[in-house]
């Protein structure tokens, strides 16, 4: 009953911002230029204008966001390193200030984001490098440390996806309902882009306002919200299989209260890669580089430097 409360309340007022207010949604002209920072840069692939973020010099880290994010989640983490390493960070294809290449039938999202990581690195000539990836990101990162075992030097899941899919994607079924998706069309009202970002913190004081502030902006850049609701109801996940081709040493980072994907999943990625270590936060939710961005940095740099 509750969920059905819940799902009701944000379709009621939704509607109402729906029917009352103008359209929330910025243009993609207007969000490259309003939010585009001095190390931005951008490609072109398949059709398709992509954003990333390059920084630093040293051996190169590539920090990959979750659903929804953007390359404002490793933000503070790519300033905490930059002046060591060559911090790269991309908005994936369909989020932050990244188009979407066109799909037509038959659409496979899995192999599209593998295929645009190994052009990515090709495209800036990555022969060695660290990945880091965090939820939906994760799943990207352990995808590419299997599809390239010569290039991936050292692999770091945060609250990675990979494990039960299935069910974690039902967390954003509202997404799926047609209703909701029309009235999403007309823009994400900043109460929701609150709510969302407050949740994936243990402890909601610790989250800046223009952390959500600068969400809810990407949520309504033209086209994102309709990338967002056809990742949703294709319900594609790669095969956890993959997981165990994973060589590298590994370092699986988790807070213990989040509440998107299990903590108990680090003890799954800990016995599917065998050069693996797990570190939990105590008081952290799902997204560790930014909640606990101080003691997150301190860790890597002890794993990036072991061996």
């Amino acid at each position: 009953m509750s969920l059905f409360i819940l799902f009701t309340s944000v379709l009621i007022i939704s509607l109402a911002i729906f029917l009352l207010l103008p359209t929330l949604i910025i243009s993609k002209d207007a969000a490259e230029k309003e939010f585009s920072v001095p190390a931005s840069l951008f490609v072109q692939w398949r059709g398709a204008r992509l954003h990333y973020i390059d920084e630093g010099h040293g051996f190169p880290i590539l920090m990959i966001h979750g659903f929804g994010g953007s390359t404002q989640n490793f933000s503070k983490i790519a300033e905490a390193l930059k002046g060591s390493y060559r911090v790269i960070r991309i908005d994936i294809p369909g989020f932050g200030l990244s188009d979407l290449p066109e799909q037509g039938q038959n659409a496979d999202y899995v192999q599209m984001y593998r295929d645009y990581i190994t052009f990515f690195l090709d495209f800036l000539g990555l022969d060695s490098l660290y990945i880091m990836g965090n939820s939906m990101g994760g799943g990207i990162a352990w995808l590419a440390a299997g599809d390239h075992p010569e290039k991936v030097i050292k692999l770091v899941l945060v609250g990675s996806g990979g494990y039960d899919a299935i069910n974690i994607a039902s967390k954003l079924t509202m997404f799926k309902y047609t209703g909701v998706g029309h009235i999403f069309n007309w823009g994400m009202p900043e109460f929701f882009s609150k709510r969302a970002a407050l949740s994936i913190y243990a402890d909601p004081e610790k989250m800046e306002p223009e952390v959500w502030q600068l969400s809810n902006h990407f949520m309504n850049r033209e086209g994102n919200i309709q990338n967002m609701l056809a990742l949703v109801t294709e319900q594609q996940f790669p095969d956890t299989e993959l997981i165990r081709r994973v060589k590298c040493p590994t370092l699986i980072v988790w807070g213990k209260e989040d509440n998107v994907i299990p903590v108990a999943h680090a003890e799954k990625f800990r016995a599917d890669i065998k050069n693996s270590e797990v570190i939990i936060y105590d008081h952290c939710g799902h997204v560790p580089m930014m909640e606990c961005a101080e003691q997150f940095t301190s860790d890597f740099l002890c794993f990036a430097k072991a061996g």
